[in-house]
């Protein structure tokens, strides 16, 4: 039997009240073993999954997937403000590779130039008066590590100036932030966020495919009319920026997810609505056996 009658309810039909709402969340699994199966809870280190036989404790690394799905929320969270925003610590990396290949060579420089001067008849002394033939040719070699030395170090600031070494536009570490108002108590919050974006070669630049990426933090206790302030940090593999969609999803501790007022086709329904919704939940649902 179709859920989809209540996803097109018109302005007349939004109760003054709702007694729940109707939105399109996410079915959220984690892995554990060789497959996946449904988060149906999550604390500051471990995500716990419904095996069918016993829920089973793996760790916040493990990987997630996640597909759209129908969902109804007696819980009721207004989002204040949010906002995704994106850098690359791969590029930070690269910078300081770089600095890291600067401060070498200069050592090696300076181990070279203190070898070659060891090997001078006045001890090193190139400006002690007149120099033998092979002090001056010694000389000539210091100088012209030296110079080289000085030629490798303006070229690497160079590109540290200019950001050559950067790649535009790609990112791989998200921040979330944002307000969140409660209407309801919700004990043992935890949200998925879940970025979408194009996968790049990143020599070519040739799009290889979509990819879709999920990551579980745990929020603790939310109380009702006390705002909530999310700040999250994602990392994922390297990306174009402007490919990434970006989504949010809050829980309660048993696993159902809560509805935000900025959830896809959110629908407020009255209590009959509600009740009716979870009969046909129940006759739709592949463990019933009648």
């Amino acid at each position: 039997m179709s859920l989809v009658v209540f996803t097109n309810l018109s302005a007349q039909d939004v109760p003054e009240e709702p007694g729940g709402y109707l939105f399109f969340g996410t079915e959220a699994s984690a892995e554990a073993g060789q497959s996946h199966f449904p988060i149906v809870g999550v604390d500051n280190k471990h995500i716990y999954v419904d095996e069918g036989t016993g829920v089973k404790k793996v760790s916040q690394r493990a990987s997630i997937r996640t597909r759209p799905e129908l969902k109804l929320s007696e819980q009721y969270v207004n989002v204040l403000d949010f906002k995704y925003s994106a850098s690359s610590m791969e590029n930070t990396k690269r910078a300081a590779q770089l600095v890291a290949d600067m401060q070498f060579q200069e050592m090696q420089s300076e181990v070279e130039v203190a070898i070659l001067r060891s090997q001078m008849d006045n001890g090193g002394d190139v400006f002690g008066g007149d120099l033998s033939a092979a002090d001056q040719a010694i000389t000539s070699q210091i100088e012209e590590v030296q110079q080289e030395t000085s030629d490798f170090q303006s070229s690497m600031q160079d590109a540290l100036d200019t950001g050559a070494f950067e790649i535009d536009d790609f990112v791989d570490t998200v921040y979330v932030r944002g307000t969140l108002d409660p209407l309801t108590d919700i004990p043992g919050a935890y949200c998925v966020v879940v970025v979408n974006y194009d996968v790049v070669d990143i020599d070519s630049l040739e799009i290889e495919g979509r990819n879709r990426v999920a990551r579980v933090r745990y929020l603790g206790d939310v109380t009702a009319g006390e705002l909530l302030g999310i700040q999250l940090r994602v990392l994922v593999n390297e990306f174009p920026e402007d490919s990434a969609t970006y989504e949010f999803h809050l829980f309660s501790q048993d696993g159902e997810q809560v509805a935000l007022s900025n959830s896809n086709r959110l629908k407020p329904l009255t209590l009959e609505q509600v009740a009716t919704f979870r009969e046909l939940e129940e006759k739709t649902s592949p463990l019933d056996k009648g």
